[in-house]
């Protein structure tokens, strides 16, 4: 019995000491790994640092290149947190803050702009000062002319150029001074500021908004209803900034002069335009990369918030049917050049939109065979016909039949 009872202590002894090695062996395999992961961590953060510091350098010829509006959209977005020398940037923010003090330092070097001139006023400029409601109309703030322009934001912002960020691809967003505006007492008043965001050029007038908010109203009704829905967007605003976004000139609504607007379906309509203009210059490395850019930015169709209202459905399609040509545009370049997996994602992306995109499908069935995965393939051909039938009552084009059989046989295409 004892010799029984030593021998199970050992056996138990030998498996416990064998785990112990095995553990062992697998931390310093991690131990390896997190080591090799810091390594390319540090060197991502050099050549990232790299990178921002000459940027940096070229900030203000940047800026004074392409205007705030169409300076490049990283240099805009508070993700990098490296500190190359230069002025202290405030607790929290990234190099960007830098970048738009570079900015405001030389609008305040640049000749104020002047508004519009009258007999009574020539050559005055717009003033940014909060003020109170205009008699007849307590919903918006006038543009006052006459005195020089100031900037009067209390606290960070001061001195800083005036900023509205906002998001219409996917889920509404606004950033207004740096300072998210998530509190709308009025969702009318929200559409409001959507309207006037995407219709600057040019602005909507009083009649026009009424029209499309209110219409068959009766007038006196639907000018009440404006004023209560700019009464309560005014309110939001003001929560993140006291500055007057929505101003009233010559009876047009408009968002105030001197703010420095962006909006990502600007930006997504101009790096689709510069990726096809040089795509067709043959620059296809570039326009690679202004393609990407503009997927970036789509996160999701025009608007998705408000399914249901009927001014924003031409833009939408307009957008949805952009991005979808960009996508396919994109997904050849990847094609040509043999990456095939950033192609079949695309391509994934087309189909789930389009099932019936026969040339979607046949780009994936390509990519499948050249890596080596022929059953994926030849699944993707059933997808495709089941799609087309379920869809079209129709059966797939020759030229879909005849890759697929060309796949079956293992024949490079």
């Amino acid at each position: 019995m004892r010799d029984s009872a030593m021998l199970g202590l050992t056996l138990e002894a030998e498996r416990l000491s064998g785990e112990l090695q095995a553990i062992r062996r697998r931390q310093e395999e991690y131990h390896r790994a997190y080591h090799d992961l810091r390594a390319a961590e540090d060197r991502a953060a050099e050549r990232l640092l790299t990178h921002v510091t000459t940027a940096y350098e070229r900030a203000t010829t940047l800026i004074q290149a392409y205007g705030w509006s169409h300076t490049p959209l990283a240099l805009r977005l508070p993700v990098i947190q490296l500190a190359p020398q230069g002025p202290p940037a405030p607790a929290g923010s990234g190099w960007w803050w830098r970048v738009r003090q570079v900015f405001a330092v030389r609008r305040e070097q640049e000749p104020r702009p002047t508004g519009s001139a009258d007999a009574e006023h020539p050559g005055t400029t717009l003033d940014l000062r909060p003020t109170p409601h205009p008699p007849g109309d307590p919903a918006v703030a006038p543009v006052h002319r006459g005195e020089p322009f100031r900037t009067t934001v209390a606290g960070p912002g001061r001195g800083q150029a005036l900023s509205l960020i906002v998001h219409l691809l996917g889920r509404f967003r606004v950033t207004l001074n740096d300072a998210p505006v998530d509190d709308w007492p009025s969702s009318r008043g929200r559409a409001l500021f959507k309207y006037l965001l995407t219709h600057r050029d040019p602005w909507p007038s009083r009649e026009a908004l009424m029209e499309v908010f209110w219409p068959g109203a009766a007038p006196e009704a639907a000018r009440n209803n404006l004023h209560v829905a700019l009464h309560g967007l005014r309110r939001a605003l003001r929560k993140a900034d006291d500055v007057p976004v929505i101003v009233l000139e010559r009876d047009v609504y408009r968002l105030h002069p001197e703010l420095q607007v962006w909006v990502d379906t600007d930006e997504f309509d101009r790096h689709v335009q510069t990726g096809r203009q040089l795509e067709a210059a043959g620059e296809l490395a570039g326009a690679m990369a202004e393609y990407e850019l503009a997927l970036s930015l789509y996160q999701g169709d025009f608007l998705a918030d408000d399914p249901y209202e009927e001014w924003p459905l031409l833009t939408r399609e307009r957008l949805r049917l952009t991005y979808l040509d960009s996508v396919d545009r994109l997904s050849h370049l990847y094609f040509s050049q043999a990456r095939y997996a950033p192609c079949v994602a695309l391509c994934q992306q087309i189909v789930e939109r389009d099932p019936c995109r026969e040339d979607a499908h046949r780009r994936l069935m390509r990519c499948y065979s050249r890596q080596g995965q022929v059953h994926l393939a030849l699944r993707q051909y059933r997808i495709c016909a089941e799609m087309l039938r379920a869809e079209l009552d129709i059966e797939p084009a020759t030229e879909t039949a005849v890759l697929r059989e060309q796949i079956h046989r293992r024949e490079p295409v």
